[in-house]
């Protein structure tokens, strides 16, 4: 069984996007799920982790030798790194597994993580972006740009080289009282998607001022709160579809669009197909 099929089964669900990248040759994947804690077995090969979106989760077996994985935030692991994962609620994830140890920019990326350990966590905005530029482009289309995506892998790597030295990005996450007031925010909106959501009802849910909260949920999180709201909308609208057979009518009420055409219009921008399809792919 290869590594991502073991992480797959470690997770109780099968990745909502999969495949394998030339250029720097890597196996893709994206996850949204939700459980309690799962463990990971021994990786084959190194990984690296991105975190799309939704809650924390807590990487390791002990407070001293855990770390908080959170929205925005990127985690490398060496071969041979085996994980206890905890998780504060639904989650949607990124793994690019290398398959070329031998390839020059997969040995240099080793090298810096080497010299930090088993594991490295860090943010940096263009890494997470092109990890969703890279699982959105292949979602997308059937027969995806490959040169585009070998460039944007390249590109990826790069980067998380460029943060291991030192030269780019930042070695913590964000700021971790603006993360602990963002937490019980987070989960509230993921147990209350049907409802308006509005930046003032949530700055009133974290304790501060409207334009503070503005603030603080972008540079915690990395985006707006509209958007980081529609984007837990949109993925659980994609849950029910493939899980439900609510109706699509039901399904954008339930996940807080004011109307079906209105959800309909968001998703296929989102997800380049629409609700009716992706249920009808999701049957076959």
């Amino acid at each position: 069984m290869e590594t991502w099929d073991r992480v797959s089964s470690a997770l109780g669900v099968r990745p909502v996007v999969s495949a394998e990248l030339a250029g720097v040759p890597l196996r893709a994947e994206r996850y949204i799920f939700q459980l309690s804690q799962c463990e990971v077995p021994p990786l084959d090969s190194m990984v690296l982790a991105c975190h799309l979106g939704g809650s924390r989760a807590t990487v390791g077996r002990t407070r001293a030798r855990s770390f908080d994985f959170i929205p925005s935030s990127t985690a490398v692991f060496q071969p041979g790194f085996a994980s206890h994962w905890v998780f504060a609620g639904a989650i949607d994830m990124a793994m690019f597994h290398f398959l070329d140890a031998g390839h020059e920019m997969v040995r240099k990326l080793q090298r810096l993580l080497a010299e930090r350990g088993k594991s490295a966590l860090f943010a940096d905005p263009l890494v997470n972006a092109s990890a969703a530029q890279l699982l959105g482009e292949v979602a997308r289309s059937p027969s995806p740009d490959r040169g585009f995506l070998d460039r944007v892998g390249a590109l990826m790597i790069e980067q998380a080289c460029r943060v291991l030295e030192g030269t780019a990005g930042r070695h913590a996450p964000p700021d971790a009282l603006q993360l602990g007031r963002m937490h019980a925010v987070l989960d509230w909106i993921a147990d209350n998607l049907s409802n308006e959501l509005s930046n003032a009802e949530l700055a009133e849910r974290a304790g501060v001022s409207e334009s503070h909260f503005r603030r603080v949920f972008l540079e915690a999180m990395g985006m707006t709160p509209h958007r980081y709201v529609l984007r837990l909308r949109l993925e659980r609208v994609h849950e029910l579809l493939t899980r439900t057979s609510f109706s699509i009518a039901r399904i954008a009420a339930q996940c807080g669009f004011n109307s079906q055409s209105h959800m309909t219009s968001c998703f296929a921008a989102a997800y380049g197909i629409t609700p009716a399809r992706a249920r009808q792919q999701a049957r076959l």
